[in-house]
């Protein structure tokens, strides 16, 4: 434990001692969220934080996860609930949905509910709903958990309607050869094939040769020198469905097909009655070394040499320039993914006021997701990461505050705390958000609101921490404390 702190502690200090390079830093064309943005950072050295610390502004309450599943959907049932969560200190209610067991490529299908999710009676039911939530100071959202690649919904129609954002996996194949022809097929899908010379088993740094000239109607014919050879194939495979987070449109696209569905149907809302939208195990269905149609020429704009007569590196140590080529390439895969998804998302959001958070995969423990975690979960309002069962986890707390730190986003977004069971007391839920907070978080998501339990017989991870629990009614106090904490542990600059 001490050691895999100690290296993601190390990792982090790399970013910050890098946050002034360009593949780390800020690009200058960030938009800031307009005036009336609830929940953010005041960041002026001259601020006076008593007042707000005394009466918090709008958007430093929580926000919970809300479960629309268990009983069909009434207004009559919602406002008595919303009436239960009203004066609260909340500020935002997120509805979510659970995935059953099978029919998903990632996990089950979203379980079913009435009124069908995103179906047209959903959409008149949220939006009445947004706008009972508004008058009772509450913004509303949907999560994206169990809506992603290969589950049945947005991403699946937005890849549908756009095909070419299906993304590709890099393959390779290797053969070892001697002296003579060698004849392979080598089609379109071939992005480099190399021949080097093998000696004790090892390449033999600076023996490539570059195949590729002689490549003829999609066949190689090639005839190798005498001694050991291994010719290395290695061809972009295109995998559906997917999404190409190096894609241009890939962001744009998304965002589109997802919040700005709610932009359409509730316009004017971005950021007042909408906002705290989240991502939750976002998954691109990619991953490892993978392609993009331009990468190539871009590879070559941004590092000055063309990356295919050395691409064998990427999977065989090729001599001295075998950790330069793989760290160029991972270099340019996280610049295109930032650009082509994250950045743009991020954008969306923030000229509208919006605050987006996540709780992605590896929470900061697989320092390579998406390329490199810490260059891509920039690109959130809101980076944060879930805590279960009343947890304490140092380093993803660590993790996602350090990112909010060095690029000043606003919010750490905490995401607690599934699975701690209905024998959770007040008192266990005050230690852990003082633990929590003290970490670095400064955003509340009760994972448990349940819409209903259907007499006993559903549950999501519980608890639900809201007016489920006996003691929801002593809760004011509690969340009133909350507020306070997330107000003044986003202001100012941390040091």
């Amino acid at each position: 434990m001490q050691q895999k702190f100690m290296a993601v502690m190390m990792w982090a200090a790399t970013a910050a001692a890098h946050a002034n390079d360009l593949s780390f830093s800020d690009p200058a064309n960030t938009p800031n969220p307009p005036a009336y943005a609830v929940g953010q950072a005041l960041r002026n050295p001259d601020l006076d934080v008593l007042p707000g610390f005394k009466t918090p502004p709008a958007g430093f309450g929580a926000v919970p996860f809300y479960w629309w599943l268990g009983d069909p959907l009434t207004k009559d049932r919602l406002t008595w609930e919303l009436n239960k969560l009203s004066n609260r200190h909340i500020s935002g209610l997120q509805i979510n949905y659970a995935h059953g067991t099978h029919g998903g490529s990632s996990y089950g299908l979203s379980l079913p509910s009435e009124p069908p999710l995103l179906s047209e009676a959903w959409w008149q039911l949220t939006t009445w709903f947004m706008g009972e939530s508004k008058r009772r100071g509450m913004a509303v959202s949907l999560s994206d958990y169990t809506l992603g690649v290969g589950q049945g919904f947005t991403m699946d129609r937005m890849l549908a309607a756009n095909p070419e954002l299906n993304g590709y996996q890099l393959g390779c194949e290797t053969r070892p050869v001697t002296a003579g022809q060698v004849v392979l097929d080598a089609g379109p899908a071939t992005v480099s094939l190399t021949a080097y010379q093998i000696a004790g088993g090892l390449v033999v740094p600076g023996s490539g040769v570059d195949l590729r000239p002689l490549v003829t109607h999609g066949k190689l014919a090639w005839t190798a020198p005498p001694g050991q050879w291994q010719v290395t194939q290695i061809q972009a495979l295109r995998r559906v469905p997917t999404l190409d987070p190096m894609n241009p449109r890939s962001g744009p696209e998304y965002a589109k097909a997802f919040f700005g569905q709610f932009e359409a149907r509730i316009p004017g809302e971005g950021g007042k009655g909408l906002n705290f939208f989240f991502s939750d195990e976002l998954d691109f269905h990619l991953s490892g070394n993978i392609w993009t149609a331009r990468f190539a020429a871009e590879f070559k704009h941004r590092k000055g040499y063309d990356l295919a007569p050395e691409m064998a590196a990427l999977w065989t140590d090729i001599g001295p320039r075998t950790p330069k080529i793989r760290l160029d390439y991972s270099d340019v895969k996280t610049a295109l993914t930032e650009e082509g998804f994250f950045k743009p998302v991020f954008d969306w959001h923030q000229t509208r006021g919006m605050t987006m958070g996540c709780d992605h995969g590896g929470r900061g423990t697989d320092v390579t997701e998406f390329g490199d975690y810490f260059r891509t979960q920039r690109w959130m309002q809101g980076p944060g990461a879930d805590q279960p069962g009343l947890g304490k986890d140092l380093i993803k707390a660590k993790v996602a505050s350090s990112i909010a730190h060095l690029y000043q986003r606003p919010r750490v977004w905490l995401e607690g705390w599934y699975g701690s069971g209905w024998g959770t007391s007040s008192a266990g839920a005050a230690d852990a958000l003082f633990a929590d907070f003290a970490m670095g978080y400064n955003l509340l998501s009760f994972h448990g609101c349940y819409y209903s339990t259907h007499g006993g017989w559903w549950e999501w991870a519980p608890p639900c921490n809201t007016y489920h629990m006996p003691y929801w009614e002593q809760m004011g106090p509690f969340m009133d404390c909350a507020q306070r904490l997330s107000y003044i542990f986003t202001q100012g600059n941390h040091v």
